[in-house]
């Protein structure tokens, strides 16, 4: 593996194996948007391209700062219309703290709380924004 840094050729979206669309730089916004629907749909959150879609990939360590991206969770939702798909493995307590935010809002949060690359791959390709 490449530490702290990522295989482009494995990443690369217009060939990336795991991507409901493949795109270049000349297709990347149709694609951006039917690669957004499909995540939604794979997760299980209302598909629609117009909510912006937030995405946290990573280690739940202290380091990363998942206490603070749970903290700040119902803020985001109760304030914006937005969907927040978090992915990853690590501390038990932030394990639990994900999926209790999942179940305090169902239709706004995914926590995806084990390792699947298919789905990171999905989630940069899909996601708006890329909390990190």
């Amino acid at each position: 593996g490449i530490v702290n840094g990522m295989d482009v050729s494995e990443w690369d979206p217009t060939k990336d194996k795991f991507l409901a669309v493949n795109y270049d730089i000349t297709t990347a916004l149709e694609a951006k948007a039917l690669n957004k629907e499909a995540l939604q749909a794979e997760v299980g959150l209302p598909v629609d391209r117009k909510v912006p879609l937030v995405a946290f990939i990573g280690r739940l360590e202290e380091q990363k700062g998942p206490d603070v991206m749970i903290a700040a969770i119902p803020e985001i939702v109760k304030e914006e219309d937005v969907q927040i798909i978090l992915l990853g493995t690590g501390k038990k307590k932030f394990e639990r703290l994900l999926k209790s935010v999942e179940e305090k809002f169902p239709g706004k949060v995914r926590a995806v709380v084990r390792f699947n690359a298919p789905l990171a791959h999905q989630m940069m390709a899909g996601a708006d924004l890329l909390a990190v």
